[in-house]
């Protein structure tokens, strides 16, 4: 088995669900995060308002989903054409050893 994690700006999270559950995993997490990366942070009003600056953080829409090592390589190119250059983000993919279902 392996977990998939997705990490993107905020704006695509609806669609990513949707590929998940398209390849047949039924179980997920969606969490929100604030985070820095190579993407441009939005403009946010400084002091009284009158000064812009930029944001500390971007806001990042989470997913994780732990599935079958058959479906890795469909999952991760759907995600990835899903995405489609307009949206930075990250997948990342490990293995797991042992998962007890509670």
């Amino acid at each position: 088995m392996k977990k998939i994690e997705v990490y993107l700006q905020s704006g695509k999270l609806e669609q990513i669900v949707e590929t998940i559950e398209q390849v047949g995993q039924k179980g997920l997490t969606v969490f929100y995060a604030r985070g820095r990366g190579d993407a441009e942070r939005s403009k946010i009003h400084g002091q009284r308002g009158v000064k812009m600056q930029e944001a500390m953080f971007n806001m990042v829409d989470c997913v994780v989903a732990v599935v079958e090592d058959k479906l890795v390589d469909a999952l991760v190119t759907k995600i990835k054409k899903q995405v489609d250059g307009d949206n930075k983000g990250l997948v990342i993919v490990s293995s797991i050893d042992d998962a007890i279902k509670l």
